[in-house]
Formats: structure tokens, C-alpha cells, sequence
């Protein structure tokens, strides 16, 4: 398996702090592909359109067509889907580290709250990054 690098790393963190900000960003990026901006059309009495006419088909295309919104639903996802199966020592560290927005916790504070040592909150970080990278499709 290859190694993640420190950039990586920051990135994969970056996209668990970011979650929410990613969520709303997904919804908004879904609202502008289905309503698209369209300018009067100055072709008045021309000929036919080049469109598809049926709105779903047209709907799920745009979606499924678009890469940034893609690649935002495959983050989204995959966050909630692992958050969803981690124990609750690594729920504990992502709220605390991640998605605290009152305070932010250092690695020690977090290892005193669990009660274990501070490498090995660590570890269940980087078990948890490792996962995520792999779903995400880095690795």
C-alpha cells in the first residue's frame, strides 16, 4: 500500500474539518446544474431545439455529467459512511479534532479525554485517514 504524503494528509484532514462546508457547497453546486442560467433566446420563430426534452433525463445527465460535483458527492459520502462505522474512541477523536467548532483540541487533551496515550489516538487518526484515502480512491 503506498504511503500517504504530508501534504495528503493535511488534504484528507481538510476534507473531515471541511464536511459541512463540503455538504452545503454539494446542494449548491446541485441547485446551479439543474436550474442553469439561460439568456433570452433572440431566435425567435427558429428551429428546433438540440436538447433533451424530458427534465429528469436532462436533471441526472447534468449530474452525472459534472466532475466537481462528482468528486464532492464521492467525499461526502464516504465521510458519512465511515463516521458511521467508527467506534466510538474515533467518533470521540473526529468530533473533537474535526467538527468542534467552540474550541479545537489538541491531541493530548483529546488522549486525556479518552483515557489512552497520546500515540495512540494518533494511530486511530491515521487508521482513519488511511481509510478514508483508500475510499476516496488516493490509494
Amino acid at each position: 500500500m503506498a504511503t500517504l504524503s504530508r501534504v495528503d494528509i493535511q488534504k484528507i484532514e481538510k476534507y473531515w474539518i471541511d464536511h459541512e462546508h463540503n455538504k452545503r457547497q454539494l446542494k449548491f453546486r446541485e441547485w446551479e446544474l439543474i436550474h442553469p442560467f439561460s439568456e433570452a433566446d433572440s431566435n425567435i420563430g427558429g428551429g428546433k431545439s438540440n436538447r433533451i426534452s424530458n427534465t429528469t433525463e436532462q436533471k441526472a445527465l447534468a449530474l452525472s455529467e459534472d466532475k466537481l460535483y462528482q468528486n464532492l458527492k464521492q467525499i461526502v459520502n464516504v465521510i458519512e459512511d465511515l463516521y458511521q462505522e467508527l467506534d466510538n474512541d474515533s467518533k470521540t477523536i473526529v468530533d473533537m479534532r474535526y467538527w468542534c467548532k467552540s474550541d479545537f483540541y489538541e491531541w493530548e487533551d483529546i488522549a486525556d479525554k479518552l483515557f489512552m496515550s497520546r500515540h495512540k489516538v494518533l494511530r486511530k487518526r491515521n487508521l482513519l485517514i488511511d481509510e478514508t484515502a483508500k475510499r476516496i480512491g488516493w490509494v
